[in-house]
Order: C-alpha cells, then sequence, then structure tokens
C-alpha cells in the first residue's frame, strides 16, 4: 500500500513551500530595510557635503574679505584722511604798551587863534600851529622848530618877524628860545646853546629848569646861576 509514501511526498512539498516562504519574507525584510536605511545615509552623506561646502564657502569668503580689505587699504587715495590743523592759539595775553591818543598843547604868540589844541599822539609843532588857525602874516616861523613831534602840557610860542621868542626882557624861555637867545645867558656859549637845542628836539621839552642837567656839560652849579633868567 503506498500511502506512507504519498504523505511523506506532501510533508517534504509543505516544508519547501515554508522554507521558500521564509526566504522569500527575508529577502523582502531585507529589501526593505535597505530601502529605509539608503535615505538615511543618503541625507547623511549630503549632510556631510553640505557642512563641508559652507565651512569650505565661509573660508573663501574670509580670504577674499582680507585680501580685499588689503588691497584698499594699500590703495594710494585709500589714505585716512589728515586731521584738520587748528590754528594754535597762544595761552599767553598779548601785552600792548598804552600809548595816549591825543596830546594838548598851548599855541600861543601870533597865531590866529591862539590857546589849546588837540592833536593826535605823533603829531608836530606845524600840525600845532595849523591847529590854532595857522600862523598871522607877521609870524616868525623861522624862530620855531616846525618839525619838532609836540609834547603834551607844553606852549608853543609864535613870535613876529624881528621879535625874539621871549620879549619884554623877560626870562628866556626853554622852549622855544634859539640858540642866538640862550648865549645871551651867562656860562651858555655857543656849545652848550646848541646842545640844549639839540636835546629839546631829540627829547621833548625841559619840564623844569632843574631838566637842563641832562644836557652834557651842565651841572648844578650853572643850572644855580640861571635861576631867575630861564623858564620851561
Amino acid at each position: 500500500m503506498d500511502l506512507p509514501t504519498d504523505r511523506n511526498h506532501d510533508a517534504e512539498d509543505v516544508r519547501e513551500r515554508w522554507r521558500d516562504s521564509l526566504a522569500h519574507a527575508a529577502a523582502s525584510a531585507y529589501r526593505r530595510a535597505s530601502a529605509d536605511e539608503m535615505p538615511t545615509e543618503a541625507r547623511r552623506v549630503r549632510w556631510r557635503l553640505d557642512a563641508r561646502s559652507a565651512v569650505s564657502v565661509a573660508l573663501l569668503a574670509a580670504v577674499v574679505a582680507v585680501v580685499g580689505w588689503a588691497v584698499v587699504a594699500g590703495a594710494p587715495g585709500a589714505a585716512a584722511p589728515a586731521a584738520t590743523a587748528v590754528p594754535s592759539v597762544s595761552s599767553a595775553p598779548t601785552v600792548q604798551t598804552a600809548q595816549p591818543a591825543q596830546v594838548i598843547v598851548h599855541v600861543a604868540g601870533h597865531v590866529v587863534s591862539p590857546g589849546l589844541v588837540s592833536l593826535a599822539a605823533g603829531d608836530r609843532v606845524a600840525d600845532a600851529i595849523d591847529a590854532a588857525g595857522g600862523p598871522l602874516d607877521d609870524a616868525d616861523l623861522s624862530a620855531v622848530n616846525l618839525a619838532r613831534v609836540a609834547q603834551d602840557g607844553e606852549q608853543i610860542l609864535v613870535p613876529a618877524v624881528g621879535e625874539q621868542a621871549d620879549s619884554g626882557g623877560g626870562p628866556v624861555r626853554l622852549a622855544t628860545a634859539t640858540a642866538d637867545d640862550l648865549e645871551q645867558l651867562p656860562g651858555i656859549g655857543p656849545v652848550l646853546a646848541a646842545r640844549i637845542v639839540q636835546d629839546r628836539e631829540e627829547n621833548g621839552p625841559f619840564v623844569s629848569v632843574e631838566d637842563l642837567t641832562r644836557v652834557s656839560g651842565i651841572g648844578e652849579s650853572l643850572v644855580g646861576q640861571l635861576d631867575g633868567l630861564v623858564v620851561p
């Protein structure tokens, strides 16, 4: 009877189908697993590539920036702007010598309007006479030093022609006396008379008779002899 043999054959066929099913299932599972892993691995590779690219791009940008800055900094026209020069201001105040704005003199004698006149500092005797209206027709301007600088507070006497600077036989006026007038005084010869006139022209009028001692050759003794004979 052949029944056991058929049963064995059927059992073997079942086992063969189970093996095929298991192999197919295993193959399908492997393919699914491989299919799931591939995108992940691809993503990992792609991420690594993107990170490397980003680092490379950043390094390249840094190099370009450094090179560009060096080129711009080294260009002739790229030099730093020069600081604006600020005028130096001295802290020390400027000291200015005070000078009188004007001088006042007394113009007397043969002028149109004798009296006090105001002059600018540095004006001369001629300016003072003009300020007094000018000389009269009989005025002797040769007896007056017109070029002398007028001094504040002095008197300028303009005599008439043929008249001494100090008429009337009174004391000789040092401010207007000529060398000839001074020679009439005791102890004053041509040399001292010339020195007195020169000193008066260079240094201004004598404020007092004692100022004659500033003239070389005149001492206290001679000044004492002139007491009452001369006035400033």
